[in-house]
C-alpha cells in the first residue's frame, strides 16, 4: 500500500538537515522503509535560476528505516502459527460443512494455545531478567498477549464456535475463569493456611469464587471453617450443592433447565428472607449473590475488576439462559457501575463491548489501532478464521479486495520486509487470490540475496509459482554480483539459468582472456559438464567444444582432438582475438611424425592463417616479436604437412 505524507521542512531539522526550504515529502518503501524527499515552494525559488543545489550538494534523498526487534517468542508465535495457517487452507479447500466447521473451530483453539505458550514463556524470561528497563518491554508484551487472548476467546465464542441454542452463559462463565484466575490462586491460598478461615483474604475468595460459578471451590472452602457444622453453613452448602448447572445434553432442553433454576432461586430466596443466615453477615452476603440481588452486586463490583466480569456474574444469578443475540442490552448497565466521571472506557472495553455487539468490523478497526506489537498477526488471523466461518462480511472493499485479503496482506507485507521471516510471507501471500501474486512479484525484486543460498531459496520459489521474469531477475542479479567479483565460474552458472544470451557472451568472452593470459581454465567442472546449456550462444559453445579438444588430447585421441579442432577453426565460432591460440594449439599436431592431417584440414588452417593476418594489415596492428615467430612457425609446419598430405591422398588441385 502506497502512503505520502507532507511535512514542514522545519520540523525535522535533525534528522534531515540538508533539507532547508520547501515541503518534505515521502513514500513508503517495503515495508519499515520510507523515502524522503523536498519539494520547492514556488516562492522560495530565486528567479532565473534554473535549478537550486540542496545543502551545498545535489537534491536528496532519504532512505528512512526503522528497526522492528522480533522477539524470539514473537518469532516462535509467527512460525508455529504459520503452520497452523497453511494446513487450515487445505482443510478449506478440501473439506465443507460440518468437518470443516469442526477444523475452524479446532484451528481457534489452536491459535490461542500458541499464543497462551509464548504469554507463559515471556514470564519465564521476564522473572529471570535482571535488567529494569528491558523487563518492564517485555511486561508490557505480556499484557499485550494477554488482552489478545482476551479478545480472541471472546470472539470465538460469539461468532466461531456458538453454543447450542445460542445459550452463551457457560462459555463466557468459562472465559471468565481462564482470563481471571484472582480467585484460583487466591482460593489455593488460603486453603494451605495453618487457619484458612482466620486467613483475611477467607471470604473474599468465596465471593469471587462464588461470582465467577465455582460451586464446588466454594463449598470446599466453607467446609475449611471452624463452623461449618452449623445449621447456617449446611444450609448453604445445601444451596451450593443444588445449584442447577447447564450442560449441552440433549436430554435437559432450556426450558427445563430454566424451570430448575427458577425453583433453586425462589428457594434461595424463602431461606435468606426466613433469616437463616441472620448470624452470619458473610453468609448473608454469599446468599445475597445466589438470589441475585442487584444490590450485593454493586457492593461487590470491586470483586468483579471489570464490567464484563460483573456483566457474566449477575447473567450467572438473574438470566442465566440469556441468548447471544441478547447480550448486546445486558452491556450498558454493567458499564455504568464502573464508570467515573471524567474517565472514558479504554481501548480494550471498546473492543470487547463491538464484540458483544456483534461488531466484528469495529472490533479488527479498533484491534489495529490499540495492540502495537502483534496487531497485524492478531486482526490476519483471525479475520481468515471468520471469513471461512462466513462471519465476515465477503463484500469487497473499494480497491478490489475483501477485508480478510487486505488483512493478510498487511500482514505479509510486514514479514516480507524481515530479513528472515520472509519466507513467511511468501506462503501468506499464496492465499490472498486477488492481489496476493502481484505483491510478491513486486516484493521479490526488493529482497536482499545475500548470500548463496538466499539467493537459491527466491529462485526456488519463483519456479514453483511459475514466475519466469522475477527468477530470470534474480539469476541476472546474482550473475553481476559475481561478476564484479570476478568470480566467473559463478556468474556464468547463475547467467546460464537466465538465460540472457548477451550476458553469457561477455563472460564467455572473459573466460578465453583468461585462458589466453594464463594458459589455462579455471572452473574446469563448470565447463566440462556444460551439456545441453553450451547451445545458448556461439561463444558458450565453442567455449565447450574448446575444452572438449583439450581432453582428447590430454588422453591421447589424437585423432579426434585435430578433426575437432580443425572444426573448431573452420566454424569461425571463436572470436578473432582467439585464432592465433588455436592456430598455437595445432602446432603439436602439425609437428607429429605420422602426419594426421588431410589436405582440406591444411587448406582451412591455411585460410585462417591468411585471413588473421589480412585483418593485422587492414587494421594496422603491429605484431609482436613473439606473434610473428608464431605465425612463421604455423606457416612453415602448414607448408611442412601439405605434401605428404597430397601424397595420401593423391593428384589434387589445392587452391590458396
Amino acid at each position: 500500500m502506497a502512503a505520502s505524507i507532507e511535512q514542514e521542512p522545519d520540523e525535522f531539522p535533525l534528522y534531515f538537515p540538508a533539507i532547508k526550504d520547501g515541503i518534505i515529502r515521502s513514500e513508503w518503501g517495503m515495508g519499515n522503509q520510507l523515502y524522503v524527499y523536498q519539494t520547492y515552494n514556488p516562492t522560495s525559488r530565486n528567479h532565473g535560476s534554473k535549478s537550486r543545489q540542496i545543502g551545498g550538494g545535489s537534491d536528496s534523498l532519504f532512505d528512512v528505516r526503522w528497526t522492528a526487534e522480533v522477539l524470539d517468542v514473537a518469532r516462535k508465535l509467527v512460525n508455529e502459527t504459520h503452520n497452523i495457517f497453511v494446513m487450515l487452507q487445505g482443510q478449506v479447500k478440501s473439506l465443507s460443512g460440518s468437518m470443516l466447521y469442526t477444523q475452524l473451530k479446532k484451528a481457534s483453539k489452536q491459535y490461542r494455545a500458541v499464543l497462551k505458550a509464548c504469554s507463559m514463556e515471556l514470564m519465564q524470561i521476564t522473572d529471570s531478567c535482571t535488567n529494569s528497563g528491558q523487563r518492564q518491554k517485555y511486561e508490557e508484551h505480556i499484557q499485550e498477549f494477554e488482552m489478545v487472548q482476551l479478545i480472541w476467546s471472546l470472539c470465538e465464542i460469539i461468532f466461531i464456535d456458538v453454543a447450542p441454542g445460542g445459550l452463551i452463559l457457560t462459555p463466557l462463565l468459562d472465559w471468565l475463569r481462564w482470563h481471571f484466575p484472582e480467585a484460583k490462586h487466591m482460593a489455593m491460598k488460603v486453603s494451605q493456611a495453618e487457619q484458612p478461615s482466620a486467613h483475611p483474604d477467607y471470604w473474599d475468595a468465596i465471593f469471587r469464587l462464588t461470582l465467577q460459578g465455582s460451586t464446588e471451590n466454594v463449598r470446599k472452602l466453607l467446609a475449611l471453617h471452624n463452623y461449618n457444622h452449623s445449621d447456617p453453613f449446611i444450609s448453604v452448602d445445601e444451596l451450593l450443592k443444588k445449584m442447577p448447572h447447564w450442560t449441552y445434553q440433549h436430554a435437559q432442553s432450556a426450558a427445563e433447565y430454566e424451570m430448575k433454576w427458577r425453583h433453586w432461586r425462589e428457594e434461595c430466596v424463602r431461606r435468606y428472607e426466613a433469616g437463616e443466615f441472620a448470624a452470619y453477615d458473610q453468609l448473608e452476603t454469599l446468599v445475597q449473590i445466589l438470589c441475585g440481588d442487584e444490590t450485593v452486586f454493586k457492593e461487590l463490583k470491586n470483586k468483579c475488576e471489570t464490567w464484563y466480569h460483573l456483566l457474566v456474574s449477575k447473567l450467572l444469578y438473574q438470566n442465566p439462559t440469556v441468548r447471544l443475540s441478547d447480550l448486546a442490552f445486558e452491556i450498558k448497565p454493567c458499564q455504568a457501575a464502573f464508570s467515573m466521571p471524567g474517565l472514558q472506557p479504554s481501548e480494550l472495553d471498546n473492543i470487547l463491548q463491538a464484540a458483544m455487539e456483534f461488531d466484528i468490523h469495529q472490533v479488527i478497526k479498533d484491534s489495529c489501532n490499540f495492540l502495537s506489537n502483534c496487531s497485524w498477526w492478531f486482526v490476519s488471523h483471525l479475520a481468515d478464521v471468520l471469513h471461512h466461518c462466513e462471519q465476515l462480511d465477503s463484500q469487497k472493499l473499494p480497491f478490489g479486495s475483501n477485508l480478510r485479503e487486505y488483512l493478510l496482506l498487511e500482514y505479509a507485507t510486514g514479514l516480507m520486509s524481515h530479513r528472515s521471516l520472509w519466507q513467511v510471507g511468501v506462503d501468506y501471500l499464496d492465499f490472498c487470490p486477488v492481489f496476493g501474486r502481484e505483491y510478491l512479484e513486486a516484493y521479490i525484486g526488493h529482497i536482499p540475496l545475500e548470500s548463496e543460498r538466499k539467493a537459491h531459496k527466491v529462485l526456488h520459489l519463483c519456479l514453483e509459482r511459475d514466475m519466469a521474469a522475477q527468477a530470470q531477475s534474480v539469476c541476472k542479479v546474482m550473475g553481476r554480483k559475481y561478476l564484479q567479483q570476478e568470480k566467473l565460474g559463478a556468474a556464468l552458472s547463475w547467467f546460464l539459468k537466465s538465460k540472457d544470451t548477451a550476458v553469457i557472451k561477455q563472460v564467455t568472452d572473459k573466460f578465453l582472456t583468461e585462458y589466453c593470459e594464463q594458459g589455462k581454465f579455471s572452473h574446469l567442472d563448470l565447463i566440462d559438464h556444460l551439456g545441453p546449456s553450451m547451445l545458448m550462444t556461439n561463444n558458450l559453445t565453442f567455449l565447450g567444444k574448446y575444452r572438449e579438444f583439450h581432453t582428447l588430447y590430454d588422453s591421447g585421441d589424437l585423432l579426434a582432438a585435430t578433426t575437432l579442432l580443425i572444426s573448431l577453426i573452420s566454424s569461425r565460432l571463436a572470436p578473432k582475438t582467439f585464432w592465433m591460440t588455436l592456430l598455437t594449439d595445432a602446432l603439436p599436431l602439425l609437428n607429429l611424425p605420422q602426419g594426421l592431417l588431410s589436405v582440406q584440414q591444411i587448406s582451412e588452417m591455411m585460410h585462417c592463417l591468411e585471413e588473421l593476418q589480412r585483418d593485422f594489415t587492414s587494421n594496422s596492428k603491429s605484431l609482436s616479436e613473439s606473434e610473428a615467430d608464431k605465425l612463421k612457425l604455423i606457416r612453415v609446419a602448414l607448408t611442412r604437412n601439405l605434401t605428404p598430405a597430397i601424397i595420401r591422398t593423391g593428384s589434387i588441385k589445392v587452391t590458396f
